[in-house]
């Protein structure tokens, strides 16, 4: 059996993951979700394209489109993929748009002060 939040192998009838914590009650022997809750992250992978950078949150908004088409297939190892693909996306384009703002707030402020000491 593998856990659906983590993707680690547990032994039948453990009613926890040993890695994650997940609670494994909801799930057969065979490791099959009896109902699957995979996030998505399609609307955080929507705004930090907007609002961060745009050429990161594009493969974050692929990733997020694909987990629920991926969960109605039955394919839930690759919807925990594109998941976890997804909110890395999600964060990258963050950290990125942070520090790019971060930057220009920076340089603004050294021309401001430049500029008004006269040089």
């Amino acid at each position: 059996m593998f856990c659906p939040k983590c993707g680690s192998e547990q032994e039948d009838l453990v009613l926890k993951c040993k890695k994650c914590g997940e609670n494994l009650e909801n799930y057969s022997q065979s490791g099959e979700p009896k109902e699957v809750k995979i996030s998505n992250y399609l609307v955080q992978s929507i705004l930090v394209t907007l609002c961060c950078c745009i050429p990161l949150g594009i493969p974050a908004i692929v990733y997020a489109a694909q987990v629920n088409s991926k969960v109605q297939a039955g394919d839930v190892y690759g919807a925990l993929d594109s998941s976890k693909k997804a909110k890395m996306w999600c964060w990258i384009a963050f950290g990125c748009g942070l520090t790019a703002n971060a930057v220009y707030l920076i340089f603004t402020i050294l021309a401001a002060v430049a500029g008004s000491s006269g040089m």
